[in-house]
């Protein structure tokens, strides 16, 4: 048991609670949530229930963005050349796989049998096995930043970083090997493609195009298939860095090198980004709508139908004594209706790194500015019941791995 003012894992806890006294006991929790610290490596494992720490958990020395499929969570190092595969049954880092540079994205196979990272600096995706940590490919794709996995795991996409020209690469993750390569596309419309979603199939995307905020010249949404790209069509939007797709709904966001005609920037926010639906059925884009600024690379969608758009680097506004207009904008998809949470002008950033709705609960975890927040999804406000938890270090992601 933890007396109050007990450290763990980069946490400051302001009161008792029951702790395992080893990290090799499984806490028993029914909604576990991991959260990452950059500073202080590792991982914390919350207790999804209550919102407090419950398990330190040995992770490497700059954990930050994670993923989860088949009883598996990939752990990305910001600072060594390492991942870290932990194991969401005994809740234990299994593995450390060494990568061949700091990998800038992560990915696992809906199993969980395959890990996948990508290094900029030397232009590798790299596929590891999960239950060794042996690698099965290293395949060449020039400045490789972002991954995205297909529902059934078949296809890799694989996006570079800007300015990376009109193509984006696709890996089929069949038979891995030492000659196994990437496929380069190419179509119609395409313009610094800069991530993308799987649309009901293993071949069918939408990918979202950077345009001129990446240094190309126009954003839009292209549809097409992996099997037919020539055949893509694109539809043009204001901004495209991030996206969530739902039914037949993509939220689409990012920040245009000039707003669209028609668009005021409101005076709370300075200057802006935008916020579009696009119809993936009609293949339409609706009137764009403003939100805070910054490079927008985060986004969920609550229970009741709250989309939380999280951006970094965004311009900042003061808005009463010592509070000030962050990166963080809530849209209510049904009525419309924008929110602007402000935060302490005393955090060091504002940067959204961390969503995730705790399933279940109208709570949402927030990280910004290296700092965890609870959020009630009914208020769009840090929720006024449940206590805060002082980060000591640089809170990065975090993720429910239960249902």
């Amino acid at each position: 048991r933890f007396a109050c003012g007990a450290v763990l894992a980069g946490f400051f806890v302001g009161c008792s609670y029951n702790s395992s006294s080893t990290q090799n006991q499984v806490s028993g929790l029914t909604k576990r949530v991991l959260l990452t610290n950059q500073q202080s490596g590792g991982l914390t494992l919350l207790d999804g229930l209550k919102d407090v720490p419950a398990k330190a958990i040995s992770g490497g020395s700059g954990a930050a963005k994670m993923v989860t499929g088949g009883g598996i969570t990939v752990v990305a190092d910001s600072v060594t050349n390492s991942i870290a595969l932990y194991d969401n049954a005994t809740e234990k880092v299994t593995l450390a796989p060494a990568t061949s540079n700091i990998p800038f994205d992560i990915a696992v196979s809906p199993d969980g049998k395959t890990a996948w990272a990508a290094m900029r600096n030397p232009g590798f995706v790299e596929a590891f096995d999960t239950t060794n940590g042996n690698v099965l490919a290293t395949i060449p794709v020039p400045n490789a930043v972002r991954l995205v996995m297909s529902p059934q795991g078949s296809n890799l996409l694989a996006f570079s970083d800007s300015p990376n020209g009109n193509t984006f690469a696709v890996i089929s993750t069949d038979n891995l090997s030492s000659t196994t390569t990437a496929t380069t596309v190419s179509a119609p419309g395409l313009d610094q493609p800069y991530t993308g979603f799987f649309n009901g199939s293993e071949t069918q995307v939408l990918i979202l195009n950077c345009g001129a905020e990446c240094g190309g010249t126009a954003a839009a949404v292209t549809s097409l298939d992996l099997a037919d790209p020539a055949s893509a069509v694109t539809v043009p939007v204001a901004a495209a860095t991030v996206g969530l797709l739902k039914g037949q709904s993509l939220f689409v966001a990012g920040t245009p090198a000039t707003l669209p005609t028609g668009l005021t920037c409101p005076a709370e926010l300075g200057t802006c980004g935008t916020l579009q639906v696009f119809d993936t059925s009609a293949l339409t884009a609706g009137a764009p709508v403003a939100i805070t600024d910054g490079l927008h690379q985060r986004m969920a969608l609550t229970s009741n139908n709250r989309l939380y758009i999280g951006a970094a680097g965004c311009t900042t506004v003061a808005s009463g004594t010592n509070e000030v207009r962050g990166c963080l904008s809530i849209f209510d998809t049904a009525t419309q209706a924008l929110t602007f949470p402000t935060e302490s002008v005393f955090r060091q950033n504002f940067d959204v790194t961390g969503l995730q709705q705790i399933s279940a609960r109208n709570v949402i975890y927030v990280v910004q500015g290296g700092e965890l927040d609870f959020f009630d999804i009914t208020t769009n406000a840090v929720s006024t019941t449940i206590t805060p938890i002082d980060i000591r270090g640089i809170a990065w992601d975090v993720l429910q791995i239960d249902p």
